[in-house]
């Protein structure tokens, strides 16, 4: 319940914190201007959220319970392991979150290794070599669990506040080593749980990965939208006589002020960042220990989302290249 109620103050703190929405300022401002021009009512305003996050009965992993007898129990005493394995069956131990799940199992696999080192009785030598191998089996359900179900990945996966605001603040590179950190933290040889909470942490306090998807679905949502619009107001925009000419020189200006010195430059950031971590999730989505639907749900924003934003940018981009060389307009790079 506690840790609960921390997500929720700190997700609370965050969209307090955060100016990314100028983002959705701009594309609705791009919009009201437009309309403006032309005369005409412009489109409706949007409400945009990223789909819900899969259900925990979809992801968490079915992992065995390992268990372990009184009087072998009490023929650990000579080994660290002994201690490991009274924390796991207290009341406590049996409600770890992921990440402590994690680190514990971390922890005991290499108390069972060194357990096999200082013991000489080959009975039990060869109970703890089958722990060992079944725990050895068990640590990448163990890791998906990590993943798919910590309170933090889940909010830097799929938070629905802020979006991108194509600066440092956005913390490109700290997402990028937190993600790396935690693909590869299986073949890390020492792992603290510092290390870890630090990293989760981090992306639970800035959650780039949503706030790139859901930035992507409203640079997609505005765009298609006001492209649309454009068409079917396309014939108002003539390259000759006085009126219609003064028209399409405003809407050129628009276009020029917000989505080229605004709207692009943010677009162009967006870009970047999907390049940048856009193999990571690849990585994830086709990995063999996640959940079905946990790889669905990144597939649907980094594959088809990347894809959905990219067309929607070239088919506006396109209206406007179509008026220019019709009207034999040069605007400004785009």
């Amino acid at each position: 319940m506690r840790y609960n109620l921390f997500i929720l103050l700190m997700t609370i703190f965050v969209m307090g914190c955060d100016n990314g929405h100028s983002l959705q300022k701009h594309l609705q401002e791009y919009q009201d201007r437009m309309a403006k021009v032309l005369d005409v009512e412009g489109p409706d305003r949007l409400s945009i959220s990223l789909p819900p996050y899969p259900a925990h009965r979809d992801l968490k992993q079915n992992i065995p319970a390992t268990s372990i007898k009184l009087f072998e129990f009490y023929n650990l005493k000579h080994c660290e392991l002994y201690s490991l394995v009274a924390e796991r069956n207290t009341s406590l131990g049996n409600l770890q979150l992921p990440s402590i799940r994690y680190i514990y199992e971390r922890h005991l696999i290499d108390a069972l290794q060194q357990c096999l080192r200082d013991s000489s009785d080959a009975k039990l030598r060869e109970k703890l070599q089958s722990w060992k191998q079944t725990k050895d089996q068990q640590l990448p359900m163990v890791w998906a669990d990590l993943i798919q179900l910590s309170g933090e990945l889940k909010q830097g996966l799929s938070a629905n506040f802020g979006l991108v605001a194509g600066n440092e603040q956005d913390g490109l590179m700290q997402s990028k080593d937190t993600l790396d950190f935690l693909i590869h933290i299986n073949q890390n040889k020492q792992v603290n749980s510092t290390e870890l909470e630090q990293h989760l942490k981090s992306l639970m306090n800035n959650p780039l990965p949503a706030k790139l998807w859901l930035s992507q679905l409203t640079v997609s949502e505005y765009l298609n939208r006001s492209t649309l619009w454009l068409r079917q107001h396309a014939e108002d925009l003539q390259c000759s006589g006085t009126r219609s000419k003064k028209k399409t020189e405003y809407l050129t200006n628009v276009f020029q002020q917000f989505f080229i010195e605004k709207i692009q430059p943010i677009a162009s950031q967006m870009n970047h960042y999907q390049y940048q971590l856009g193999p990571i999730f690849k990585k994830l989505s086709a990995h063999p220990h996640l959940s079905p639907s946990f790889k669905e749900y990144i597939k649907q924003f980094n594959q088809q989302g990347f894809d959905n934003y990219q067309a929607a940018l070239q088919q506006h981009i396109q209206f406007w290249q179509v008026l220019f060389k019709r009207c034999n307009i040069k605007p400004g790079k785009f």
